[in-house]
């Protein structure tokens, strides 16, 4: 079995959303300070690096990220190679019509874009993408860009579309390298009761 690693590293310098909080370390006992124990604490914003998103980061009322069933991110899945693409649009998830794959992820130009440089130029999923994906009976989508919407959207209409069809968003994979194809996933998030969403390890299976 080989596992691939698909998350991006938490450090001081990796970037997030402008205005979000950075990541942050500190070192609270060490040992060649005189103690017994090395120990550490972190800063963060739910959304740093690679994370699930929950429902109730955009809708007041929506389920918080320790109410989505856990099998949901945990299961065969397929990465689509979406590159070259403007945006996710109905075209590049077609082949899954019959193949009827739960858990898709997108692999975009920003698997390009370093884990400390913060770029919003990236492609989106289109609502009319995110329709087609709940008539396939997909339970999870991914990307390796910080929001499967635009960057500067208001309305978060791809989100909302989500929310929908009860698929829930990985974002911030990283995928670099990863070849497009079957896969098994695992990224748990962080069990975090009533948060809008969690930092995740997410990882993929291959035999």
């Amino acid at each position: 079995m080989k596992v691939i690693d698909i998350s991006r590293a938490l450090t001081p310098d990796v970037a997030v959303w402008p205005g979000d909080q950075p990541f942050t370390h500190t070192w609270t006992a060490r040992i060649h300070g005189g103690s017994t124990v090395n120990l550490s604490t972190v800063q963060l914003s739910t959304h740093a690096g690679t994370h699930a998103d929950a429902p109730l980061h955009y809708l007041p009322e929506g389920p918080a990220i320790d109410e989505i069933p856990l099998l949901q991110f945990v299961g065969p899945c397929l990465i689509i190679d979406t590159e070259n693409a403007e945006s996710i649009n109905p075209d590049h998830v077609a082949l899954n019509d019959r193949a009827r794959i739960p858990r898709l992820l997108f692999k975009t130009r920003h698997s390009t874009v370093a884990d400390t440089c913060w770029d919003p130029n990236l492609a989106p999923i289109l609502p009319e993408t995110v329709e087609r994906m709940g008539a396939q009976g997909v339970v999870l989508i991914g990307t390796d860009a910080p929001s499967v919407d635009p960057a500067d959207s208001k309305t978060l209409d791809a989100h909302r579309a989500l929310a929908r069809h009860g698929i829930v968003n990985l974002e911030n994979l990283a995928l670099a390298g990863v070849a497009p194809g079957p896969y098994n996933l695992v990224a748990l998030p962080l069990k975090l009761p009533g948060l809008d969403a969690a930092p995740v390890r997410a990882v993929l299976l291959q035999e």
